[in-house]
């Protein structure tokens, strides 16, 4: 572990131009480096008695030379973010000043911290478990409302809660289970009910069930959606980006081939961080070498992409260049089941002769559908007719989109509230181990095999744990506090 006995040091705002930056202490020794680099402008005061949680004006000296008006907070143990002594220094912020006084505090001890050790050290001082860890680092980079109100939940301890309770479900049937293992003649291993026992623990297991099939559900809105826009040569495809992104970012034009590369751009849709890639146009015959890469990198985009917008010109009969797109797509979503395409057809401005040849069409969706369409009408109710040179129908898009991964019609409001999953994929690869061994437990019989049922049910515990941070090793903490700023 980490040393505990030292203090550190860190700017805890980015630097650049600003008018506050913060520079922060943490350890043993904060006062005492504090009070040799800040002279209150109260020169009766002396930080190291001053009470917690206040505030005090002063200078940044060095030889006795003012670097800098500061304000200072002081937070004392076990009272503060870390549980250690804390000091902040509250400074004009400009990048000199905040290198200044890092460099001053290190001059008088301090060691820089490492990324994310002021929450390192609050989550093995106690004050914090893991999940609650994790969810600091979360909050940082969240970028929707959605992503905020599920990572303060975990924050305030919710999913720690929800672990916990588990924890403690799988501890009272392992106790009753280990009574009769220890004690198979006393009156009260005689009286086990072992039928209630393997009931308790297939509601365990229906628990773990939920946390896992909510935690999937919002997966996408925690770690963004990748959005791919898929089409032949010019059908608008990098129209479509401009509309969707509200400003010209992919140049246009009707020569076609005009993107060879992939294009890519985050956009916030209704509180849904949604990355979109415009990819380089499919076509049978390609140009150049360059126009081959791109191909293969618009293959990329499909595989990675959660959803499809798979752009046809409405103005045109369906050709063999729509087919190949439609045979990239549907290789992927055989592999993929959860993969969303979306049909999107554009040049809505001009007469429709998409349906001219209804057969053609029909194949062709059949392709990426996997289902047999009638008429057009089918079509009308599912696709998205625009316009991207009258910029019509990206409402309808939009909003189709935001449909698709609203969390509000995959989860109830009472599951959001109290946070039933878990917010990360570390999270959720340990619970679907737990699911297993629980799962496992079920298929021996009681109390013939109770040694092995209880050696499942204690797998499941140890996993467990490791959600909440019992028992980590110090490996998994340096790959999850290596994802903060240096300062938090």
């Amino acid at each position: 572990m980490s040393l505990l006995d030292d203090t550190i040091v860190a700017i805890s705002t980015p630097l650049g131009f600003s008018g506050l930056g913060i520079v922060r202490l943490s350890g043993k020794d904060s006062f005492k480096i504090a009070e040799e680099i800040f002279v209150p402008k109260n020169k009766s005061k002396i930080l190291s008695h001053l009470k917690t949680f206040t505030t005090h004006l002063g200078y940044i000296v060095e030889d006795g030379k003012v670097i800098d008006e500061v304000l200072v907070t002081i937070m004392r143990a076990p009272h503060s973010y870390t549980c250690e002594d804390v000091v902040e220094f509250s400074c004009h912020g400009g990048v000199w000043v905040l290198k200044k006084v890092l460099e001053l505090c290190v001059k008088k001890g301090a060691r820089i911290a490492e990324p994310g050790e002021f929450t390192k050290r609050a989550f093995l001082n106690g004050r914090i478990d893991l999940t609650q860890a994790e969810a600091v680092c979360d909050l940082i980079f969240s970028q929707s409302e959605i992503q905020n109100q599920i990572f303060v939940n975990s924050l305030l301890g919710k999913t720690k809660q929800n672990i916990q309770k588990i924890i403690k479900d799988i501890e009272e049937i392992m106790a009753v289970i280990n009574l009769g293992i220890e004690y198979p003649q006393e009156d009260d291993s005689q009286n086990i009910d072992y039928l209630c026992v393997s009931r308790d623990i297939m509601r365990v297991k229906e628990e773990i069930s939920v946390l896992i099939e909510n935690s999937k559900k919002i997966t996408p809105i925690l770690t963004g959606i990748n959005l791919a826009i898929v089409g032949k040569v010019n059908v608008g495809k990098s129209s479509l980006l401009n509309m969707l992104l509200s400003y010209d970012r992919a140049i246009v034009s009707e020569i076609p081939g005009t993107t060879r590369d992939t294009i890519s751009e985050t956009i916030n849709l209704n509180g849904l961080p949604i990355r979109i890639v415009d990819t380089a146009g499919i076509r049978q015959h390609q140009q150049d070498i360059i126009e081959k890469i791109g191909m293969e990198r618009t293959k990329d985009a499909i595989k990675q992409a959660d959803i499809i917008l798979f752009v046809l010109d409405g103005s045109i009969e369906i050709d063999e260049n729509d087919f190949l797109v439609a045979e990239f797509i549907s290789e992927e979503v055989k592999k993929v089941n959860n993969k969303i395409v979306l049909l999107v057809i554009n040049k809505n401005d001009k007469p429709l002769k998409i349906f001219d040849n209804f057969n053609k069409f029909k194949d062709l969706y059949k392709k990426v559908f996997f289902r047999d369409i009638k008429d057009p009408t089918e079509i009308n109710k599912e696709a998205v007719f625009i316009s991207c040179l009258r910029k019509e129908g990206i409402r309808d898009l939009q909003q189709k989109i935001s449909d698709i991964f609203d969390i509000s019609k995959k989860l109830n409001t009472q599951d959001v509230n109290e946070g039933v999953f878990v917010t990360n994929l570390r999270q959720l690869d340990i619970l679907e181990k737990v699911y297993l061994y629980v799962s496992n437990s079920l298929t021996k019989e009681l109390p013939k095999e109770a040694e092995i049922v209880a050696e499942d049910l204690r797998n499941a515990l140890v996993e467990l744990k490791k959600i909440i941070g019992i028992d980590i090793t110090e490996d998994v903490l340096e790959i999850i506090f290596s994802r903060f700023c240096v300062g938090k």
